[in-house]
């Protein structure tokens, strides 16, 4: 979904005045809340490193590579895997030759 940033000041800007003209303190939190989307919108949430913005793994790739090597436990991911032990790669390359 896109949505331009101005869109993002009309709606704030249009909130506080409802908040500042009729004192209502609903419309003061949802400007607030406003302000916040909006913040979340425009910053970068994982680096502010301009050469570290972009990756040269896909998430395909990110998939692929934990399909064949296993993953740490993460608490954090719903994706889980194990590496293939050490009679599991052995057995896979007596197929393979």
């Amino acid at each position: 979904i896109y949505a331009p940033v101005w869109l993002f000041d009309v709606i704030i800007d249009s909130l506080q005045w409802v908040a500042d003209t009729f004192k209502s303190e609903g419309f003061e939190n949802a400007a607030e809340t406003g302000r916040i989307g909006k913040y979340y919108a425009v910053e970068p949430m994982l680096t502010t490193d301009p050469s570290e913005k972009f990756g040269t793994m896909t998430l395909q790739d990110h998939f692929n590579k934990i399909a064949v090597e296993g993953q740490e436990y993460d608490p954090y991911t719903s994706m889980f895997a194990k590496g293939p032990t050490t009679a599991e790669k052995k057995e896979k390359e007596e197929v393979s030759a």
